[in-house]
């Protein structure tokens, strides 16, 4: 399916430890997310995108394999290139869990 017809999966994804008023039954693994804005001057808007991306990766993943949520979010930015031609890349990692 192209990427303009995708739905995102609506799980929650945290950066605590735990989602209040839910208690975590299972640990599935580690879920990513990757999010790049192309080389070129890095704006507001290009970042937003590259960390929605990001986003929207880490909840498919934390879906394929079964998750109710993502917990114990961490954001990691990295950036390459010069001045006017900078890469700037989010990646986020976390933990599918499943809850009752």
């Amino acid at each position: 399916m192209p990427p303009s017809q995708q739905t995102t999966p609506k799980i929650p994804v945290v950066t605590s430890a735990t989602i209040a008023g839910k208690e975590i039954t299972k640990v599935v693994g580690t879920v990513f997310g990757v999010g790049t804005v192309a080389f070129g001057p890095v704006t507001s808007d290009k970042a937003r995108g590259a960390m929605l991306k990001a986003i929207a990766e880490i909840k498919s993943m934390g879906d394929d394999v079964g998750a109710d949520a993502v917990v114990s979010l961490r954001v990691t930015a990295t950036g390459s290139g010069f001045v006017f031609f900078r890469a700037q890349t989010v990646i986020l990692t976390g933990t599918a869990v499943k809850l009752s």
